[in-house]
């Protein structure tokens, strides 16, 4: 036995090795080696996981909005098509019931119900908004391995805990970071230095690509409002000539170089050859509803007025059943908006010598432009002042495009946050230099006429057409605050917006107080800042604290995985699979939770919205 035993020992040293001569303590070694691999490879794999560890999140309210949907409602426009969105969480409480008082049966007897929703685009105020489906918000995936090693990054939007309820998670956008002061002045952010005012240095985001996907609609010229203008409302888009007479709209007369041809599916305005500069502007006529609903009483008396921060996302009003607005009406927005991006589509036809395009952008004094030679695609970016003749102008820089002689082209010209940018069938152009500027002072912070029509297209030496005008504004951050009441001095701007010389002097009077908000931030914290500036409950507003302590930092949200889905059938409605609840009270007077049969919470069938499933930015 004792034989067997030695043999079956060196047969089992055999074949761990076919050297005899290896050491007993080949196996321990081995065993080493494999736990320490063994660590590395789970590291490797818990890193690799981190990577990608993501957290699902549903968007409640319209704080990010339009970034980010809370929960909302949609519809077209019964009189220009356009698609509205409106936030709908004002009709819940934070558990998602209904905020209205029902009966037993769940029959609706009062309470805050969506009731009209206003138009953005025309002005048409839609009633009957009750009767549309509630969706709940985006679902979007958010990413906690960022913060876990590394710092946020100014303008990442981030899921965190709310300082004053940490069980509570927010979600808005970085826009302040440890150790830094920032101001809020005439809706733009700015980094202050030590010194104040004197090294106050506005801020952007670095890639003018990512700034373009966070602007708000001003007005789709696809979507006009055919019955207003059949009424002797005017076209928002006109050719126009300049002149001498201060009665008409910032000294620009109708002129006839520029026709419209409008079939219901495309409007297409085009202009001839022409030695001197045919001119295609925009003047901001947006009705109110109370010149819709004064239609049948006569023709309409249209005003222009100045671009507001009016966000379509908060123009709605809600009803109690019993005719009492609950919101106190829709806020049209009071501030002015200078930032401005056009876009739109160029076919060019006949090319001549010297052929030009120029892309005009209006802010306060000064009048941007992008100029265009339609024959070797040489773009000069210029900045004049209004008032002064067109040789008086500054170049800012120069850039070669993909513009050469006939063909249809895509383009956008931007004036945001104190830079220009232009791009030519979606691609940004490269110019040789900084397409920056900077200002002091009020120059640019408060209108003049020419804000009543601060976008134009002039064309000259060439026959073209142009289409698909789409007007966008940049945000604008109100600078409120839970110590400084601005109503009064918001209601007094609202008024004003239709006479700018009025507007600026009253803005002027207050805006160091109403419209300017320095916040300083400590070690280790974070200012964080909704995209939907007068709907959000912010670091502005916070009473407790101002700022995001690093330790409550969630994550990175990166993506909207699902926005929401679109039923169908039943009329586009489809077919109530769950109701919405509300709270009421039983025979014993116990708080009970009592379906809402009208009202469908969840739907079927649907198909998936993927035009909304991105990336967050």
């Amino acid at each position: 036995m004792a034989k067997e035993k030695s043999t079956n020992k060196s047969a089992g040293e055999t074949s761990r090795s076919a050297d005899k001569s290896a050491p007993e303590q080949t196996k321990p070694r081995e065993s080493w080696r494999d736990t320490i691999e063994s660590i590395v490879f789970a590291f490797v794999l818990a890193f690799l996981f981190r990577t990608f560890e993501a957290e699902a999140f549903v968007i409640p309210t319209g704080s990010m909005a339009p970034t980010l949907y809370g929960r909302h409602k949609e519809c077209l426009c019964e009189q220009c098509g356009y698609r509205i969105v409106v936030g709908a969480s004002d009709e819940v409480d934070r558990e998602g019931y209904l905020k209205w008082t029902v009966d037993r049966q769940g029959d609706y007897l009062g309470g805050p119900r969506l009731y009209t929703a206003l138009c953005p685009n025309c002005g048409f105020e839609n009633q009957n908004l009750e009767e549309k489906l509630a969706f709940n918000g985006d679902r979007i995936l958010v990413n906690k391995y960022p913060y876990e090693f590394g710092d946020p990054d100014r303008f990442d939007v981030f899921v965190f805990k709310w300082p004053e309820e940490p069980e509570t998670n927010y979600i808005k956008r970085v826009v302040g970071l440890p150790d830094e002061t920032i101001r809020i002045k005439q809706g733009n952010l700015y980094l202050v230095g030590a010194d104040g005012e004197r090294s106050e240095k506005i801020l952007r985001k670095d890639n003018p690509d990512k700034q373009r996907r966070l602007q708000i609609p001003v007005y789709d010229d696809r979507h006009p409002p055919r019955e207003l203008i059949a009424a002797g409302w005017p076209e928002r888009w006109h050719a126009m000539r300049k002149s001498e007479n201060d009665a008409l709209l910032a000294d620009w007369a109708d002129a006839s170089d520029w026709t419209l041809a409008d079939d219901g599916d495309e409007r297409r305005y085009s202009a001839p050859v022409t030695n001197e500069p045919s001119w295609l502007r925009y003047r901001h006529f947006l009705a109110r509803p109370d010149d819709w609903r004064n239609l049948e009483r006569g023709p309409p008396t249209p005003q222009a007025s100045l671009i507001s921060d009016l966000c379509g996302y908060n123009a709605y009003t809600t009803d109690d059943h019993h005719g009492l607005n609950l919101n106190g009406g829709i806020d049209y927005g009071p501030f002015w908006v200078g930032d401005l991006t056009l876009s739109f589509r160029l076919d060019l036809e006949d090319v001549q010598q010297d052929a030009e395009l120029t892309i005009e952008l209006v802010e306060g004094v000064y009048r941007y432009h992008c100029r265009i030679n339609l024959q070797d695609g040489t773009a000069r970016l210029l900045e004049l002042q209004s008032g002064f003749e067109d040789t008086d102008v500054r170049q800012i820089a120069t850039a070669h495009t993909s513009i050469g002689g006939p063909g249809a082209y895509e383009l956008s010209f931007a004036n945001v946050d104190d830079r220009l940018c232009l791009w030519v069938d979606d691609d940004l152009v490269e110019f040789n230099n900084p397409t920056t500027y900077e200002r002091k002072g009020l120059a640019s912070a408060v209108p003049t006429q020419a804000d009543l029509t601060p976008v134009a297209i002039a064309l000259q030496g060439a026959a073209a057409s142009v289409s698909d005008l789409f007007i966008e504004r940049d945000i604008y951050y109100r600078a409120d605050s839970d110590e400084n009441s601005a109503v009064g001095f918001q209601r007094t701007l609202s008024e004003l917006l239709d006479d700018p010389d009025k507007w600026a002097e009253a803005y002027v009077e207050e805006c160091l107080t109403k419209d300017q908000l320095d916040l300083e931030i400590g070690p280790d914290s974070y200012l964080a800042l909704g995209d939907n500036s007068p709907r959000s409950s912010d670091s502005r507003l916070w009473r407790s604290t101002k700022t995001v302590p690093r330790e409550y930092l969630v994550g990175k949200a990166f993506y909207i995985y699902w926005p929401h889905g679109v039923p169908f059938l039943n009329d586009g409605r489809g077919y109530g699979v769950w109701s919405h609840h509300a709270i009421s009270r039983d025979q014993h007077g116990r708080s009970v939770s009592v379906p809402v049969d009208d009202y469908p919470k969840y739907t079927i069938p649907f198909y998936p919205q993927i035009s909304r499933m991105q990336r967050i930015r």
